[in-house]
């Protein structure tokens, strides 16, 4: 069973991570300063390029284009990168149209919107990078939005770990465990993006062209 009540699980998987020191674990803030070298976003460029890694999972409230294109350039040049899966929430008229066909066209990446039509809302903003040595979890309050990425005032945790240790794996267990529906893609809110199902969300006023959004706002 997907748990999906008010989707602060983010802080929970926090709680967790931060229960055992072995593992190396970092704040990743941004926002403060001109230019933040510890914002996700350059994170997430750095763990890109580490041909160690095999898998790359992002599950994010919400995504617009200046967040995808900051990603999916380098999501195409990791080759060594061989299971790669975005998820992206389309609550509260923040993802846009264009940015769900960016994510379309990046090859070898099963790409899903979470989209539970009641008053719950989609919040958890997830990057994992797998490696058969090492493992990278950064949750915290940085959407895949160029803001959230690289300019926001924003705060995450990034757990570095050994997957040799037994008891540091567990967290990333528990947390596949959790969002099990997400990560082996059973959960009946989660829906395929293809050019039908965008235009089938635009039409229905659930998810906004990057102009509307920012009239919006």
């Amino acid at each position: 069973m997907c748990h999906y009540g008010n989707f602060c699980g983010e802080l929970v998987f926090l709680k967790l991570v931060l229960k055992d020191l072995k593992m190396e674990i970092e704040i990743l803030g941004q926002g403060f300063e001109p230019l933040s070298k510890d914002s996700v976003g350059n994170v997430l460029m750095e763990c890109f390029s580490n041909d160690e890694f095999h898998s790359f999972t992002a599950i994010s409230a919400f995504a617009t284009l200046s967040g995808v294109n900051g990603i999916s350039k380098f999501i195409s040049e990791a080759n060594h990168l061989k299971n790669n899966l975005i998820v992206i929430g389309v609550n509260e008229k923040v993802t846009s149209k264009e940015a769900l066909e960016e994510i379309l066209k990046i090859e070898n990446v099963k790409s899903y919107v979470f989209y539970a039509n009641n008053n719950s809302i989609f919040h958890p903003k997830i990057y994992l990078f797998e490696g058969n040595k090492t493992t990278v979890l950064i949750i915290g309050s940085s959407n895949l939005t160029g803001r959230g990425l690289f300019t926001n005032v924003e705060v995450s945790i990034q757990a570095t770990i050994d997957n040799s240790i037994e008891k540091d794996k567990k967290v990333i267990e528990q947390l596949k465990d959790y969002f099990k529906g997400i990560f082996d893609q059973t959960d009946s809110n989660l829906k395929s993006i293809n050019n039908e199902l965008i235009y089938n969300l635009v039409k229905s006023g659930i998810v906004p062209t990057e102009a509307e959004q920012k009239a919006n706002r």
